[in-house]
């Protein structure tokens, strides 16, 4: 009866563990921003004190245990208009006139990007059921407008899994108030040394933007996007970094602890025998 038991825990651990491991590596979106959090057109701040908001946390990532959206997503990525990492340091004064702000209004295109058949419940951007319950203060349709020269810095970390990803690109939609306009694209793994990337053309027409970063292992990556306003203002919305992880999906990780058990199990009764 225990050779039975003994061969029963062996061959479900070595099972679960075989299927967890394998086949794991997938694409998942990172960190996302919807822009949803800003109290709304023309203002950089996100709570009810008006506190200045020159930094904007992630609201979406499939890291996220509770629909790959809310509040915990915010350790797995941050924008940044105030000097850090390469960025500019935007000084808000909420006059609603700085070189960047909110604006109203949501582009559709990328909008399905936080949706990962891997992750079952993750939801679209300005899903704001979902954030309302998560705690967001505020929940708008509006997308980030330019009206001059500024450098924004998006940065995506898996320092808090911790993991490594490879194949790392971003996605977004773009459009501008009329006109064209050259964005300029950059990337580091330090946010401080950064290479170029293919420019993006946005037009008056609203498209999706999808570009590929790197196929290098990183535990983090910084995206530098230059905006010029000079023939026409530029709006992004839906912004998304994504990576290829080996994080198991939830079933995967169910059955990976279920190997884990049966491997502690069998070597108990080993050592009973």
């Amino acid at each position: 009866m225990r050779n039975r038991t003994l061969t029963l825990g062996a061959a479900l651990g070595a099972f679960a563990l075989a299927v967890s491991l394998a086949g794991s590596a997938q694409a998942i979106l990172i960190a996302g921003w919807d822009f949803s959090q800003y109290y709304s057109d023309g203002a950089l701040t996100t709570d009810e004190a008006f506190n200045p908001a020159n930094t904007l946390s992630a609201n979406y990532s499939n890291l996220d245990p509770t629909f790959s959206a809310g509040e915990e997503s915010a350790q797995f990525g941050t924008l940044y208009i105030d000097g850090n990492f390469g960025s500019s340091l935007v000084v808000v004064d909420l006059s609603g006139q700085e070189v960047i702000v909110p604006t109203a209004g949501s582009l559709g295109e990328n909008i399905n990007a936080p949706v990962s058949a891997a992750f079952p419940g993750s939801v679209p951007f300005d899903t704001f059921n979902v954030l309302q319950f998560e705690g967001q203060d505020f929940r708008e349709l509006l997308s980030l407008v330019a009206r001059g020269p500024v450098q924004v810095v998006f940065g995506a970390t898996l320092a808090s899994v911790p993991e490594f990803g490879t194949d790392w690109s971003f996605a977004f939609a773009g459009r501008t108030n009329g006109g064209t306009s050259l964005l300029g694209v950059e990337y580091s793994t330090n946010g401080s040394d950064y290479a170029g990337l293919p420019s993006q053309s946005l037009a008056a027409s609203e498209a999706l933007f999808n570009v590929p970063i790197t196929a290098a292992q990183a535990e983090r990556i910084f995206v530098r996007l230059s905006f010029n306003a000079a023939n026409g203002q530029p709006v992004i919305d839906n912004f998304s970094i994504h990576a290829t992880t080996a994080i198991p999906e939830p079933g995967t990780a169910l059955l990976l602890s279920l190997g884990l058990l049966g491997l502690a199990a069998s070597s108990r009764i080993r050592f009973r025998a």
